[in-house]
């Protein structure tokens, strides 16, 4: 590959899903929700990952994991998820987390990313995490993003420990 060659995408990397989600959210969630990363907050719990404000005044941190790397023999890209569709977060009272999810699948799956092959609610699978999401890639690759911490409207340090199982903020 010359220097003068384009990079290849990467968005199954952590740092460039964190970029690819940041993006989606911005364009897709008409000023609901403000992002910032974990850098830009100083947030030290993961290397990479998103604080969500939501209309409420609650924080949602998401840690994003690559989680399994491209098997080298499937195609980099391909019909991406179908289009979702969900209801505007509350901008009063306690936010569902099962809502956040859908939030994020809704922003991931408007962009129509050839490179994105299914996007899961975490809640959904019963897992040891129970919010987040599992994004899978056509390559074979796979990101997590785990609800990390929550931190209530009005407070200001996170409620529920690390991995929370709460169902709402």
């Amino acid at each position: 590959m010359s220097a003068l060659a384009p990079a290849l995408l990467q968005p199954w990397q952590a740092s460039e899903f964190e970029s690819l989600l940041r993006t989606c959210l911005d364009e897709n969630t008409r000023n609901q929700v403000q992002v910032a990363t974990f850098a830009e907050t100083g947030c030290t719990h993961s290397r990479y990952g998103l604080r969500l404000t939501l209309p409420t005044g609650a924080e949602v941190y998401l840690q994003i994991v690559a989680a399994r790397p491209p098997d080298g023999r499937a195609e980099p890209q391909g019909t991406p998820p179908p289009r979702q569709r969900t209801a505007a977060l509350p901008a009063v009272g306690k936010t569902p987390l099962t809502a956040v999810e859908r939030h994020l699948i809704r922003a991931l799956t408007a962009r129509q990313d050839p490179f994105i092959r299914r996007v899961e609610p975490l809640s959904a699978a019963n897992g040891a995490i129970p919010y987040g999401l599992h994004v899978t890639f056509h390559c074979g690759a796979a990101v997590c993003c785990y609800v990390a911490y929550l931190v209530p409207a009005g407070y200001s340090r996170p409620l529920g420990g690390p991995y929370p199982a709460l169902r709402q903020v």
